[in-house]
C-alpha cells in the first residue's frame, strides 16, 4: 500500500497510524524532505481539495468523502495532501492502513487521549478501501455513526461506492462522492512544467498518457533517460498494464480486455466470438464495472490511454495474437460510423502509427469506407497506410500548404525519432515547427473527412 503518513509513526492493533505525531527531537528526518518534494509536485485536483476543505471547516457535521478511480490516477496523492492540510489546521489525522475490524475500535479509543476535550475532531483516512470491503457494512452501520461531529472520513478505492451509500437517506446527506480522473490539459501542462520535460517531447507524453499521472511520470522518466519515442511508449505501456491489469481474475478476462483494445466498442456478440469458453454477458458486465472502461448505449470501451497501452504491449510481445484479435474485431463488424471528433483522434493515432502497419490495422479508420475501397491492398493496415500517404501527397500539391506538408512528412512519414529532431532537420525553431505541424494535421484530417463522406 502507498504510504500517506508524513512523519513519526505509531501503530495500533488495527494498523492505525497517527499521521501528525511530532518528533520528540529536533533531528531532521527524511520524511520532511519527502513531504516538501510532494508538496512542490502537487498540481491540480482543485475539485477534490475544495470538497475536503469545505468538510474540514464544517465542525457541525461529519462528512465522508469517497474518492474512486483507476490505479495510478492519484488518489493516494490527494490523501497525502489532505493529511498535510489537516495537520496544518491542528487536526489529528489517523490512517487506517489495513483491515482489522476486531481491533479498530480499541485502537481509535486508545488514540482519544491524544485529542483533548474541546479540540477539533479527527480526520480518518482509508486508502485502498477495496481491502475493507468485508468490513464495509460494519463501518457504515456501526463504526462511523459513533464518530464525533466534525470528523472527516476519506475513503479512496478503485471502484465506485456501493449503492448503499446513496440509497440510505441519512448517508445521502453525509457522503460526498468524487471520481478522481486523469489530469486535464492545464494540469498536464503544469505537471510537465514542474518536471522540466523538454518542449520537443511534451506532445508525445500528452498523447500517450491521456493525462494519467502514472503514465506521465513513467514516460517522463524514460524521456529523461534518453529513450526514443517508441521506447517511451513501450515503457509507459508496461507500467500502466502492470498497475491496472496484473490482478485480472482469469485468462478469459485478459482476452476480453485485449478485444476492447481494438474494438470501438466491444459488444456481447464480439465477446462471444472472441472468448467462446466464457459467458459473454458476465464478461460484459465485468468490463462495465471496471474503472478503466467507459460504457455507452452500444458497448464498452477502454479509456484511451489504456487502449493505446494494450495495443503497444500486445504487438510487442505477441504479434500473431495482435493480428488475430484485430481480424476478429473486423469480422464482428466492430467499426461504426465515427463522429468528427473520433475521426480526428483516429487520424492523429494513425499518423503516430504510420511506420507500424500492424498497429494501423487496429485503428478505427481501417474499417472506414475510404480504406475498404482501397482494393489493391488486402491487409487493412497497409491499406490505411496507403490512404494516408495518398492524402499527404495530395496535400503537398497545394502550394499554400507547403510548410504544413513538410512538417507533417518529416514528423510522421520520415525517420526523425522525435519532434525535436524533425524540427532540426527542417531548420526551424521548435515553436514555428509546431505551428506548421498542427496546421498540417488539421488540414489532413479535413481532407480525409471529406473523402470519407463522398
Amino acid at each position: 500500500m502507498r504510504d500517506i503518513e508524513p512523519a513519526d509513526l505509531r501503530t495500533g492493533g488495527a494498523g492505525l497510524v497517527r499521521a501528525g505525531d511530532t518528533p520528540v527531537d529536533e533531528v531532521p528526518r527524511l520524511s520532511e524532505v519527502l513531504r516538501a518534494g510532494r508538496r512542490r509536485a502537487f498540481v491540480g485536483r482543485d475539485a477534490e481539495m475544495a470538497l475536503f476543505r469545505t468538510a474540514l471547516g464544517d465542525v457541525a457535521r461529519c462528512t465522508v468523502l469517497y474518492l474512486h478511480g483507476t490505479a495510478g490516477v492519484g488518489k493516494s496523492t490527494v490523501l497525502r495532501r489532505c493529511a498535510a492540510e489537516a495537520e496544518a489546521e491542528g487536526r489529528v489525522v489517523l490512517r487506517m492502513d489495513r483491515c482489522d475490524p476486531a481491533g479498530i475500535v480499541a485502537a481509535v479509543l486508545a488514540a482519544q487521549p491524544l485529542i483533548p476535550a474541546g479540540a477539533s475532531a479527527p480526520v480518518l483516512l482509508f486508502d485502498d478501501f477495496e481491502q475493507w470491503r468485508t468490513a464495509e457494512v460494519w463501518l457504515r452501520e456501526d463504526f462511523f455513526p459513533g464518530l464525533p461531529l466534525g470528523t472527516v472520513v476519506m475513503l479512496a478505492g478503485r471502484g465506485a461506492p456501493d449503492v448503499a451509500w446513496t440509497a440510505d437517506p441519512g448517508w445521502r446527506d453525509v457522503v460526498r462522492i468524487r471520481e478522481v480522473v486523469e489530469f486535464d490539459t492545464a494540469e498536464t501542462g503544469a505537471w510537465l512544467d514542474h518536471e522540466a520535460v523538454p518542449a520537443a517531447r511534451r506532445l508525445l507524453l500528452c498523447e500517450l498518457s491521456g493525462g494519467h499521472p502514472l503514465l506521465l511520470s513513467t514516460a517522463a522518466a524514460a524521456v529523461a533517460a534518453g529513450h526514443t519515442d517508441d521506447e517511451v511508449r513501450l515503457t509507459g505501456a508496461r507500467a500502466v498494464i502492470r498497475r491496472l491489469l496484473d490482478d485480472l481474475p482469469t485468462v478469459e478476462h485478459r482476452r476480453a480486455v485485449e478485444l476492447c483494445a481494438y474494438a470501438d466498442p466491444a459488444t456481447e456478440r464480439m465477446l462471444h466470438a472472441g472468448v467462446p469458453q466464457a459467458d459473454p454477458v458476465a464478461l460484459l458486465h465485468w468490463l462495465l464495472d471496471q474503472p478503466w472502461t467507459v460504457g455507452d448505449d452500444v458497448g464498452v470501451r477502454l479509456r484511451p490511454y489504456l487502449r493505446r497501452a494494450m495495443r503497444t504491449d500486445l504487438h510487442w510481445r505477441d504479434p500473431a495474437r495482435a493480428y488475430a484479435v484485430r481480424d476478429l474485431v473486423g469480422r464482428c463488424g466492430a467499426a461504426r460510423p465515427l463522429t468528427r471528433t473520433a475521426f480526428d483522434a483516429a487520424v492523429r493515432d494513425a499518423l503516430r502509427e504510420y511506420r507500424r502497419p500492424d498497429l494501423l490495422a487496429g485503428n478505427p479508420l481501417a474499417q472506414s469506407r475510404m480504406v475498404l475501397a482501397a482494393a489493391e491492398h488486402t491487409d487493412p493496415g497497409q491499406a490505411l497506410r496507403a490512404v494516408l500517404r495518398a492524402a499527404v501527397d495530395a496535400m503537398g500539391e497545394d502550394p499554400r500548404e507547403g510548410k504544413a506538408h513538410r512538417a507533417l512528412t518529416a514528423t510522421y512519414l520520415g525517420t526523425a525519432p522525435t519532434q525535436d529532431a524533425a524540427a532540426q532537420r527542417l531548420g526551424l525553431p521548435f515553436s514555428t515547427y509546431r505551428r506548421h505541424l498542427t496546421r498540417g494535421v488539421r488540414v489532413l484530417a479535413d481532407l480525409l473527412w471529406r473523402r470519407e463522406l463522398t
